[in-house]
């Protein structure tokens, strides 16, 4: 009887994110809007119903659920698209510079929010985002680093922002600045925040650039992992060593908690070539489906007084450091 109480309770708010979740998987299908990817647009979609409508409060508890549990299941599945092989696989160069790149981005970018006053929370979700792989990597670090909903939608919204100038940028830049398919497809590859960005800018320069950009690109993703436990194990670290307000109310976190552990067997089991390419496929579809529609149950409880106060500040962080990003970039892939 209660988990039927608790069933109607949660049915309002994801009805809502279910519909939201199925118009951005759809419109994400069409060339124009290709390049902000699900999860952007599921977010876009849940802000501007937050924005322009009276929600009941029956709405919240199910967003919230969509929000915070549908978030971590995505992220388990998120493991599927691991591939450690890719470490062997790719040569010295494209590891150097990605973590030359994931590095400047960390350091840089945690560094520039901090002197802006920007919470901690925000500045590493855009951070990790801007380094490693857009949304999907916020929404795999945001447990980690206790980003909240608002921190969230902000670097969500900033990557996806800068990401399509970044397509545009890349496209029209690449012959007055001389580089050639194997360059071009390194610069996209280890400086693009998502995938589908890396597609569309990758694919428009011809199926060789495209190829390094996604093996550039998938490399960094691989890296995502090691990220995020060495960014458990400093946090938790930090956090212990300077008490605080805000760290003596909260439970200190698991050294690894049980989503990422979920996130790293799963990754592991597909590096390995255990999971056939069909269930391979279904996973990654489910993952996809579940971080969307956890973006719209975060759009659906953004609250807009944080998004004014910080969407600038956070805009002007991930700006200088995407520049920065990409100035290594371009620098390390000199005799590519």
């Amino acid at each position: 009887m209660s988990s039927l109480i608790v069933i109607k309770r949660l049915l309002p708010g994801l009805a809502l994110v279910a519909a939201l979740t199925a118009a951005a998987y759809l419109l994400s299908t069409l060339p124009g809007l290709r390049v902000l990817g699900a999860l952007g647009l599921a977010l876009l979609l849940g802000l501007a119903v937050r924005g322009l409508v009276r929600l009941p409060a029956s709405v919240q508890p199910g967003a919230g659920y969509a929000a915070r549990t549908l978030l971590r299941l995505g992220v388990v599945l998120l493991g599927v698209r691991l591939n450690f092989v890719l470490f062997a696989q790719a040569g010295p160069q494209v590891l150097l510079l990605d973590l030359a790149v994931i590095g400047t981005g960390l350091l840089s970018m945690t560094w520039l929010a901090r002197r802006w006053g920007l919470p901690r929370g925000l500045g590493l979700a855009v951070a990790v985002g801007s380094s490693i792989c857009g949304a999907s990597a916020i929404a795999a670090a945001a447990p980690i680093i206790r980003a909240d909903e608002d921190e969230v939608s902000v670097s969500v919204a900033v990557c996806s922002l800068l990401g399509t100038v970044g397509v545009v940028g890349y496209s029209l830049l690449a012959l007055p600045l001389g580089l050639d398919a194997q360059r071009y497809g390194l610069m996209t590859g280890s400086s693009l925040h998502e995938i589908a960005q890396v597609l569309a800018a990758g694919a428009a320069q011809g199926g060789h650039a495209l190829d390094f950009a996604m093996l550039t690109k998938l490399t960094r993703v691989a890296l995502l992992a090691p990220v995020l436990l060495l960014l458990g194990a400093v946090l938790r670290r930090r956090d212990a060593g300077v008490p605080s307000k805000q760290t003596a109310q909260a439970a200190r976190p698991p050294l690894l908690p049980a989503f990422l552990v979920g996130f790293l067997l799963v990754g592991v089991v597909s590096s390995a070539g255990l999971l056939p390419s069909t269930l391979t496929n279904g996973m990654q579809t489910v993952s996809l489906l579940l971080t969307a529609a956890s973006m719209a149950g975060i759009g659906l409880g953004v609250n807009f007084a944080v998004l004014r106060r910080l969407g600038g500040p956070a805009l002007l962080v991930g700006g200088l450091g995407f520049t920065l990003l990409l100035a290594v970039s371009f620098v390390g892939t000199f005799g590519g």
